[in-house]
């Protein structure tokens, strides 16, 4: 939430979630991002609120 409406990447994301083993491991993000747009989304397949930006990371929108 305290960067919601920014870009966070992918490796950030990680790092501060995993800790700094967990960089390259893209995985684990994907699967917790899915599992977070299922509870938080009204259509999970058509993310509003958890938005992916390809190849860079997830920006959090808190206006949709």
């Amino acid at each position: 939430m305290r960067k919601a409406g920014r870009v966070v990447s992918h490796a950030n994301l990680l790092r501060e979630v995993w800790g700094a083993d967990a960089v390259g491991e893209m995985q684990y993000l994907r699967v917790y991002m899915r599992q977070l747009r299922f509870k938080i989304e009204p259509e999970p397949a058509q993310p509003r609120y958890l938005v992916t930006v390809a190849g860079v990371g997830y920006r959090l929108n808190t206006e949709a």
